[in-house]
């Protein structure tokens, strides 16, 4: 069964001002014509973790270019993310003196109109619905701010305002991500939804959301028409200019043809 949908993409990374590049992504197609779309962001505070966002993009690519047609996308994400896991905890044992080592990780598949997401941290994916003229924001951090929140909700008589005052500087801190002997990547976000022509997916780093508006992306697009590679390395640059001081990476894929079944 091959994939009814047509897509144009773009993909960019920049090291920006800092002297590595701690993000890792990749954007590829199967046999099947079915996508992933992988954006990893290595914990700053951590050294050495651009080595973890990189080995869990290669690991993702290489076990998605080994299939055909994958039937199962629960078991392809949960057997890539334990192989990644054990290939960066290995490394960070081996060769780093078990120090902690961690990426964030978004993986987007996209199968004939279906949408599935994969989230860990907060790099984000954001969705375009050409119908609503709207953007959403798909995936939601996960940091101590929507910790308390997600606390609060639960239990009533916390005090969100009073916890994040107590912890005002750390509220950014990521509570989810791939670390090496940790298990903060189990119990990761998955979120499903559909595409039809016209609709946008746009999937980055914090070093570019955090930098521009969503309008910029809208505007890129009608401006790069021609030319829809340049997309994403005109974003990162929208987002330099914005003062950005961290890596960036993103992706845009854009829905432009879905061929009539039968």
């Amino acid at each position: 069964m091959s994939n009814n949908f047509i897509f144009n993409y773009s993909i960019a990374t920049n090291k920006g001002i800092r002297e590595i590049n701690e993000d890792a992504s990749w954007i590829g197609f199967n046999k099947s014509e079915q996508v992933l779309i992988i954006v990893c962001d290595g914990i700053g505070s951590q050294d050495d973790s651009q080595i973890a966002s990189l080995i869990t993009v290669e690991t993702f690519k290489s076990h998605f270019e080994k299939k055909t047609r994958i039937r199962n996308i629960d078991l392809f994400f949960n057997k890539c993310l334990k192989a990644s896991y054990n290939k960066v905890s290995s490394i960070a044992n081996k060769k780093l003196n078990g120090k902690k080592i961690g990426t964030t990780l978004v993986a987007t598949f996209i199968d004939n109109g279906k949408v599935t997401t994969f989230n860990l941290g907060d790099s984000r994916l954001y969705h375009y619905s050409y119908a609503d003229d709207a953007w959403a924001q798909i995936t939601r951090d996960h940091n101590l701010y929507n910790y308390f929140n997600d606390l609060a909700e639960k239990d009533k008589t916390i005090d969100v305002n009073e916890l994040c005052m107590r912890h005002k500087n750390q509220l950014l801190a990521l509570t989810k991500c791939l670390e090496s002997n940790s298990d903060a990547h189990v119990n990761y976000d998955k979120y499903v939804f559909n595409v039809d022509v016209g609709d946008v997916l746009f999937q980055a780093t914090d070093g570019v959301y955090h930098y521009l508006k969503l309008n910029n992306v809208t505007e890129t697009l009608k401006n790069n028409s021609m030319n829809f590679d340049a997309i994403s390395r005109n974003l990162i640059q929208i987002a330099l200019e914005n003062k950005s001081n961290d890596n960036l990476t993103c992706v845009v894929v854009e829905c432009i043809n879905a061929n009539s079944k039968g």
